[in-house]
């Protein structure tokens, strides 16, 4: 088996194993549903790849118009070695939630698979102040294998109400090729984690008799009415709705 082969089947057993985690999924989709059929929003956000996580449930088709991604672009991969510099800076994460509207009763969802650096930390202390439902999605393998590099010791999982383990491996690489581990699982294990998470929303809203505000593609006929409709009912929220 060549290693294009082996790293399919082996994310492909990563995802499958991720049917582990259907307790705190089904907590988080609970904590959500209810949220969004009081009319709140699902906040995501994350640093470094893991914000492409968090950027995957964002104006998606097939996804929920209540989701605001929290992406400080200079905290993103397209920031380069600049983000891996911030996202280790104590004091940093305040100024990123203070620029979100984040309202008591929400739940923020912080995705980091080491959950080690101080602005994923921190995301989810001021969370907490804030009286926000703070969910983790994090590699507890990796997170309590290394120090955690934030100045009081704290790792994202110990913080959260609610952790989600998607089991990457440390490194969060997946096998050995010529003497180099490769193979990078965390953004597939955290993007398949969130929308199985998403989908349970839709499930439990429609058996409370609520109309999930569900996103079509934008390439289907009468998919931008539709969705402009869904939208405008959170235009006061953010800047996606716009």
């Amino acid at each position: 088996m060549n290693a294009a082969d082996r790293y399919l089947q082996t994310a492909a057993a990563a995802v499958d194993a991720l049917r582990g985690q259907h307790e705190p999924i089904e907590r988080a989709a609970t904590l959500v549903a209810t949220s969004i059929a009081q009319g709140g929003v699902l906040h995501v956000t994350g640093s470094g790849h893991s914000q492409l996580v968090a950027l995957e449930l964002a104006v998606r088709a097939g996804g929920l118009a209540a989701v605001q991604a929290i992406a400080d672009p200079a905290l993103g991969p397209g920031a380069g070695s600049l983000a891996a510099h911030l996202e280790r800076l104590p004091g940093y994460a305040p100024a990123v939630l203070e620029a979100s509207d984040c309202r008591p009763g929400e739940v923020l969802v912080v995705v980091s698979n080491s959950g080690i650096n101080p602005v994923p930390v921190e995301l989810a202390q001021q969370g907490r102040d804030r009286d926000l439902r703070v969910v983790a999605v994090t590699s507890l393998a990796h997170s309590r294998g290394v120090a955690s590099r934030h100045p009081d010791g704290h790792r994202l999982h110990e913080l959260a109400e609610i952790v989600i383990d998607t089991a990457a491996p440390p490194g969060d690489t997946a096998l050995q090729v010529a003497e180099r581990w490769i193979g990078p699982l965390s953004t597939q294990l955290g993007i398949a984690v969130l929308h199985a998470m998403t989908c349970r929303v839709v499930e439990l809203l429609a058996a409370q008799g609520h109309a999930a505000p569900v996103l079509t593609s934008q390439n289907l006929e009468h998919g931008p009415d539709i969705n402009a409709a869904l939208l405008a009912q959170y235009r006061d929220r953010g800047r996606w709705t716009r």
